[in-house]
């Protein structure tokens, strides 16, 4: 190699300047095929999240993984006798109920990164890009609540989503889909989602939420295309921002209004307009406020779900009892200092009667009351709850207390957020 570069030097000095170029235009075509080659075999692995089929995997991947798991469970008691391989699934499919926790204090989190084909041309995640990863997180959420819903043939129906954008993500960046409850009425769950991500190691909360500061282009300059996801800081600065309401001193009532006020009105001047200062604040406090963990806020989405069976819209009230969720031990129980928290070890007590319709292999059961089957829990969801009296419904009592109250208020402010929908089909 050594002795060679030098000949490969004396042949070209004899070259004129032109035949050198037709020389080494001629050696750069040679290998040009070859690097445009790798070139796009690179773009197609970037590219690989929206493959054909690909979107439906990432979707259908918790329950793959969850079949996987229930399968390998059954491999290792394959070799005991039917009634405890009958005993240990049924245990096995109990552990996945959140028996004894707070539906408001579930949270499931979706790990991504903004890849290529998520960005647009300001190099950051669309905007379209959100609802598409949020499919997958929103899934995963509702197989981590409902999991035996899901087992009698039930199914999720999205009825809206609501947007709000904050910040940009970056091109390459990770950042998490969290995803928990906000509240629900007699037909709709609430699901809130946070897209967040995480200051870099190093740099501190205000230099991760530097505003993007707009420069004023020459009066001479070519028109150019822009879109930006507003940041929602212009305090101090001359940038982009999103509109907040601004946070009413009172609480909400629940019929929605922050105001008390019969027409609505966000603010307490009749006219439906914060002054602009204090747009400016509220957007800037929201920014400014980050996750318990430090992570920033990108951006915040409210869905509207609803449970299904069929064509038959069941409450959420029933369903959630169902799948162990439940309020804590009541305040006389609470005082006293042998009292536990609710969970697997110490159930709530609505969890007999979940356990009668669930199925008949909980052998603590008593005999004389009647066993059910995935049937039966289909059959109570469909229309058994209707025919229970008034003072019988087990359920009710379940999401009372401290979660009816935060039910309540989540409800105001979805009942605020769907008037302001249903008043715009108007205009």
């Amino acid at each position: 190699m050594t002795a060679a570069l030098p000949l490969a030097l004396r042949r070209m000095g004899g070259l004129s300047v032109p035949d050198l170029a037709r020389a080494l235009a001629a050696r750069s075509f040679q290998y040009a095929p070859r690097i445009l080659k790798y070139c796009v075999y690179l773009l197609f692995l970037l590219q690989i999240r929206s493959w054909p089929l690909l979107w439906h995997f990432v979707v259908w991947r918790p329950v793959f993984a969850l079949r996987g798991r229930y399968l390998l469970h059954r491999l290792s008691h394959i070799f005991s006798s039917p009634a405890v391989r009958r005993q240990k699934n049924m245990e096995w499919l109990e552990d996945l109920s959140n028996v004894g926790m707070n539906p408001f204090d579930l949270q499931v989190v979706y790990k991504t990164w903004a890849g290529p084909d998520d960005c647009d041309f300001n190099l950051h995640l669309s905007n379209s890009s959100y609802p598409k990863r949020l499919d997958a997180a929103r899934f995963k959420f509702a197989l981590k609540s409902l999991p035996t819903f899901f087992r009698t043939g039930g199914w999720m129906g999205l009825g809206a989503t609501h947007f709000t954008f904050l910040r940009e993500i970056p091109m390459f960046s990770p950042y998490e889909i969290r995803v928990s409850l906000m509240s629900w009425d007699h037909k709709w769950i609430y699901v809130v989602t946070r897209f967040v991500t995480k200051p870099k190691k190093g740099k501190g909360k205000k230099a991760h939420l530097k505003p993007l500061i707009s420069v004023t282009p020459p009066a001479d300059a070519a028109p150019r295309a822009s879109l930006h996801t507003a940041n929602g800081v212009t305090t101090g600065v001359s940038g982009t921002s999103t509109p907040f309401p601004p946070r009413s001193s009172t609480p909400s009532p629940p019929n929605g209004h922050t105001n008390g006020h019969a027409n609505g009105h966000a603010n307490g001047n009749g006219n439906g307009h914060a002054p602009d200062a204090h747009l400016k604040a509220v957007a800037a406090q929201l920014l400014e406020r980050p996750e318990p963990d430090g992570a920033v806020i990108n951006c915040l989405a409210i869905s509207e779900v609803c449970c299904k069976i069929g064509r038959l819209t069941i409450p959420p009230a029933v369903v959630l009892p169902v799948d162990g969720f439940s309020c804590g031990p009541s305040a006389s129980a609470s005082a006293s200092a042998s009292a536990r928290p609710y969970s697997h070890a110490n159930p709530p007590p609505h969890w007999d009667r979940v356990r009668a319709l669930r199925g008949d292999a909980h052998t603590a059961l008593d005999d004389s009351v009647k066993k059910g089957s995935l049937k039966a829990l289909r059959d109570f969801f469909t229309s058994g709850w209707r025919d229970v009296p008034d003072a019988e419904r087990w359920w009710e009592p379940a999401l009372g207390a401290e979660v009816e109250e935060r039910r309540l208020r989540g409800l105001a402010c979805m009942q605020a957020l769907r008037k302001g929908m249903e008043e715009a089909r108007t205009i």
